[in-house]
């Protein structure tokens, strides 16, 4: 019989705890408190559905995976309250770049809700809400929505390129001023507001189309009585309206969704495209 079998020998990890440097320590608590910082304004991770160490555990694993083990990173050598500081600024910025898109579209919610007459419960009752702190309750289904168009394109996949492009942009350690300007924020908020008022204009514009049939009606036979009528009209004319749109509308959440990685690197400095 072969005496010269070979046998298996138990290998211990010793690369895997020889490349947990301090070096490398130092470069990942750095780049956890800038993922921490853009996960707390994001409105999926970020939510205060999810408990605190839930979202901890999220923005340490999403730097373990964008940084693995053994690379070649470069870390400062010195690190104290301002490095952190700065590396915390770039990523509330990256995460408010998100609230920014978000904020678009619930501009746009709120402006379908004021003139469909579904906000006319927050005037007769200020404490009304329509779920999830949205606001009333067509804010509440518009914003529901797009967050599921958000996870439908794997907005958190696009979450992770901007982050990344965000470190290509600004490495770790190597905040020497403040990202963006407030030039930048100023146009960048301009934009996503406009797109946020073009989301609205199919609704808006039944609506304004019913505002003057309506007005025609009060000028033909003014023994109506609009203020009753009125109200629903719009009500159910604004639903119709925004069940007919949600086709057009959701191609546009799309784009604009997909513009997070772009605005996430354009508020941390880089110019606009």
């Amino acid at each position: 019989m072969p005496t010269d079998v070979p046998t298996l020998q138990p290998t211990a990890p010793t690369e895997d705890l020889a490349a947990l440097t301090a070096s490398y320590v130092t470069f990942y608590v750095l780049a956890a408190i800038r993922v921490l910082g853009a996960i707390m304004f994001n409105p999926l991770l970020g939510s205060a559905r999810v408990p605190m160490p839930g979202r901890i555990g999220i923005g340490l694993f999403a730097t373990l995976v964008l940084f693995p083990v053994g690379g070649p990173y470069e870390a400062p050598a010195d690190v104290g309250p301002l490095e952190i500081a700065a590396e915390l600024m770039v990523g509330l910025l990256a995460g408010f770049a998100i609230t920014l898109i978000f904020g678009s579209i619930q501009f746009m919610a709120g402006l379908i809700g004021i003139n469909s007459g579904f906000s006319f419960a927050q005037t007769l009752n200020p404490m009304f809400e329509g779920g999830g702190g949205a606001g009333g309750v067509v804010e509440s289904f518009i914003m529901a929505f797009a967050l599921l168009v958000f996870v439908q394109i794997n907005g958190h996949h696009l979450f992770l390129i901007g982050l990344m492009q965000l470190f290509e942009t600004v490495p770790v350690g190597k905040v020497t001023r403040l990202p963006g300007s407030l030039e930048t924020l100023l146009t960048l908020s301009s934009g996503l507001f406009s797109a946020g008022l073009k989301l609205a204009l199919p609704v808006l514009a039944a609506l304004l189309l019913a505002d003057l049939a309506l007005g025609l009606l009060a000028r033909v036979a003014p023994q109506f009585n609009l203020f009753a009528l009125e109200m629903p009209a719009k009500m159910m004319l604004g639903l119709v309206a925004l069940a007919l749109a949600l086709p057009v509308i959701v191609p546009r959440l799309t784009a604009l969704f997909r513009t997070v990685p772009t605005v996430m690197s354009t508020l941390a400095g880089t110019p606009l495209p």
